[in-house]
């Protein structure tokens, strides 16, 4: 080694300086290139999560749409069997009222009957 020139110490201080800067400028596009990937990464999760908040409330919105309707559809049947017993009841209530005035009459025959047999 002591026999190499100066000339030579600085063409290989040169290269290895060439080497460091070239190294220094790789190794920056790489990082600059992961942190582009990792930035795309945190917009495809954001979207991700966008996407599965929207389509979670639209399936709550449906599920409770779809059961309304039904809850609609068994309240309908409920009405509808409402008006049924209401007309039933009346119906019992008119012969409630016929089987009361036809004992009544037939409570005042019995009155008469006893009083002219008496």
């Amino acid at each position: 080694m002591e026999n190499l020139s100066p000339t030579v110490y600085i063409v290989i201080l040169l290269l290895i300086i060439t080497y460091y800067s070239v190294s220094i400028f790789i190794f920056d596009r790489k990082r600059k290139g992961l942190i582009n990937d990792y930035e795309k990464l945190l917009n495809l999760k954001d979207w991700y999560e966008k996407i599965s908040d929207e389509a979670s409330r639209s399936y709550i919105v449906e599920s409770v749409e779809k059961r309304g309707q039904e809850l609609i559809n068994q309240f309908k049947v409920l009405n509808a069997d409402l008006v049924e017993i209401q007309e039933q009841h009346k119906n019992l209530q008119e012969q409630q009222k016929k089987l009361h005035h036809s004992l009544l009459e037939e409570h005042k025959l019995l009155n008469e009957y006893f009083e002219n047999y008496s």
